[in-house]
């Protein structure tokens, strides 16, 4: 049974929410999370959004900053990137195609007001500090990126649906792209073609590291990888009986629930074969507490073992086709009456290794949020990056080496 939220509905009834966990996937695909590569990382809470709210016109809407904020939260790199970027694109002009003056010494100078002269060096003095680590950085992660990547069509279309959802939020508002992308500091993006080279961007940064954590996993941990979350994908129906966790005697209410669900069964033993499938679904519409199901047959569609609970997988997985189980299947959320429908078998290991390795390094970026941060240490090493600034190789360091520690103490508790 897919892990589940209870709650009452409008019939006295008690109803099941399916959360996340109710997926029916071939595979357990993790979506990357890391420091330097906010936007890709959100683009399934904006599907999410703007889904849920096209639902239901009735719903309040909210302000544009609530929603963007659930998108966009926790990019500090991307606001540094873009002031930085608009500054020293002025400051590149200036040099390059205007005829700056110079101190005697041959500093650049960008201006001038009464007593005081204002370098090119004094803004880099100024602008380092708040912005220099994450810029310089930037600088070198797209040199290493376009070394690395080869865009496929099949990046560019993922890369457009993480776009068309930021416009469809957009326009579901009413603002313009720019209005919903400047509430979070990027101010240099004013349009969709703009925004997707900002996403792809960021896209083959998530893709080198992800190939970098890929090449170094052993075969060792990709076999365990692929045992522990690749399954058969089952789709089976059942009926769902709650146990009353109002009721003030626990046990008596397990026993009024397993006792439901053995009834159930004789109903289903009673029935003759070609009748069980029609039976089996008006025992689900009237009997399940499974919402979420119920009013479709009770049906659940090409789940794997990490969708539902131990207890429910088992009991799928060891019916034919066609069968039910002859005793009730006791989970968590009550006692279940389960008919399989259906199974697909897992791909051999040898013939999707290559997903197994990606969708491995994603679920290790995914558990640990500082690993994105040392894996791009090793990475811009085996490039021989040299900082020469003092101050932000200082920075940088200290970045590196705070990962480093946070890694250290996760795993020293585990």
């Amino acid at each position: 049974m897919p892990k589940n939220t209870t709650e009452k509905n409008s019939k006295g009834k008690k109803t099941t929410k399916a959360t996340n966990s109710t997926k029916a996937t071939t595979s357990k695909k993790v979506s990357a999370k890391k420091d330097e590569t906010k936007v890709i990382d959100k683009k399934i809470e904006v599907e999410e959004i703007v889904e849920t709210k096209k639902g239901n016109e009735e719903t309040t809407k909210t302000s544009v900053n609530e929603v963007v904020n659930k998108v966009m939260n926790n990019t500090p790199f991307v606001i540094s990137l873009c002031v930085i970027i608009v500054l020293l694109a002025g400051l590149i002009f200036m040099i390059c195609f205007k005829r700056v003056p110079k101190t005697s010494n041959g500093k650049e100078i960008l201006a001038t007001i009464s007593g005081k002269t204002i370098t090119a060096n004094d803004l880099y003095e100024e602008l380092k500090e708040d912005h220099g680590t994450d810029s310089l950085l930037n600088l070198i992660d797209s040199y290493i990126a376009d070394k690395e990547v080869e865009i496929t069509e099949e990046n560019k279309e993922y890369v457009q649906k993480v776009v068309d959802s930021y416009v469809e939020t957009a326009k579901y508002y009413n603002v313009d792209l720019a209005t919903v992308l400047a509430n979070y500091g990027l101010t240099g993006i004013t349009t969709e073609e703009e925004f997707y080279d900002f996403v792809l961007e960021d896209y083959k940064k998530v893709l080198v590291v992800t190939n970098f954590i890929a090449d170094e996993a052993s075969e060792e941990d990709l076999k365990k990888y692929y045992e522990e979350n690749y399954s058969d994908k089952l789709t089976a129906k059942h009926i769902l009986i709650e146990v009353d966790k109002d009721e003030e005697d626990a046990e008596k209410a397990d026993a009024e629930a397993k006792k439901k669900a053995k009834q159930l069964i004789k109903e289903l033993n009673n029935t003759k074969a070609e009748d069980l499938d029609k039976v089996f679904e008006e025992l689900v519409e009237d009997n399940s507490d499974d919402t979420a199901t119920y009013s479709n047959g009770g049906l659940i569609e090409e789940f794997s073992k990490n969708d539902v609970v131990k207890e429910f997988w088992d009991a799928s997985y060891d019916l034919k086709d066609g069968e039910y189980t002859s005793k009730p299947i006791k989970t968590t959320y009550g006692y279940h009456i389960i008919l399989k429908v259906g199974s697909t078998p897992v791909e051999k290991y040898e013939d999707i290794k290559e997903d197994v390795k990606t969708a491995y390094a994603e679920s290790l970026l995914a558990e640990d949020a500082k690993l994105s941060t040392v894996k791009w240490d090793e990475i811009r090493n085996q490039y021989k990056m040299s900082i020469n600034d003092d101050f932000i190789k200082e920075a940088y360091e200290k970045i590196v080496k705070d990962a480093k520690k946070v890694e250290k103490d996760e795993k020293t508790e585990k």
